[in-house]
């Protein structure tokens, strides 16, 4: 903004990215995305197995559960409803197994 000051016209949005708030917020909501987007990543690759599914599920309850945040307590909740919805919906038996038997598991 102030090496080119014309480059975004709308005063609202250059009041917006004058408050700190406004980058305090993108910090947090980058907390909760990153992980979200790392396990999307991981799981879509084409050589993932189904203990690497549990094992980034595990890892995304953890992050999202340890993520210290106050001024989004509402995406945090949202997010943590929405992964406790998908966790209902896995079948953890046959993940699981798989990750007991996964060559890499050290028990």
């Amino acid at each position: 903004m102030i090496k080119y000051p014309n480059e975004i016209t709308s005063k609202s949005v250059k009041k917006l990215l004058k408050k700190r708030e406004f980058f305090e917020e993108v910090a947090s909501l980058s907390q909760i995305l990153l992980p979200i987007n790392n396990t999307i990543k991981i799981l879509e690759s084409d050589n993932s197995t189904l203990a690497d599914v549990f094992v980034q599920m595990v890892y995304l309850a953890y992050k999202l559960k340890n993520i210290n945040i106050s001024n989004m307590n509402g995406l945090k909740r949202h997010s943590i409803c929405a992964f406790n919805k998908r966790w209902n919906e896995f079948q953890v038996n046959p993940y699981l197994l798989a990750y007991f038997l996964h060559p890499g598991y050290r028990g």
